[in-house]
């Protein structure tokens, strides 16, 4: 019988950290590459994120959409992992562009208040990026 192991947060984190570190440039670059976050969000999310609530918004909207973008890509499962990421990489953090990693309340906060925008956004990402994907689904 094969001994199974469970795996850590830290196994996790590891992993990750070693694809950031080891392939940084081109994994971010690829991103970058093939998503224009100003392609696929709507004007309305733009102007319910940035409408007047008395003071500026700390964090810029992109970089919130980049960081939960980062979080479907590695499963992340909870805001946590995805702190603990953004916290220890710089590369990642330069990438989302956060000067200054925001806390767990706030990014909930951001998924609660922008519930809607934020389906609207990631329904746009799947319509950019399915057909890039699907010849590698297709079977012959």
């Amino acid at each position: 019988m094969i001994p199974q192991k469970q795996l850590t947060l830290a196994d996790i984190f590891e992993d990750c950290k070693e694809i950031f570190d080891s392939d940084k440039p081109r994994f971010l670059t690829l991103l970058e590459n093939h998503i224009d976050l100003d392609e696929i969000i709507p004007i309305s999310f733009y102007n319910h994120y940035y409408a007047s609530t008395g003071r500026n918004r700390k964090y810029p909207l992109t970089a919130m959409l980049w960081a939960l973008i980062i979080q479907r890509l590695f499963s992340i499962p909870t805001n946590s992992p995805l702190l603990v990421f953004l916290k220890y990489s710089r590369h990642l953090r330069d990438f989302c562009g956060f000067t200054k990693v925001p806390d767990a309340s706030k990014i909930t906060r951001f998924k609660q208040d922008f519930l809607q925008d934020l389906q609207s956004v990631f329904d746009n990402l799947v319509d950019l990026t399915e057909p890039i994907c699907q010849p590698y689904y297709q079977t012959t």
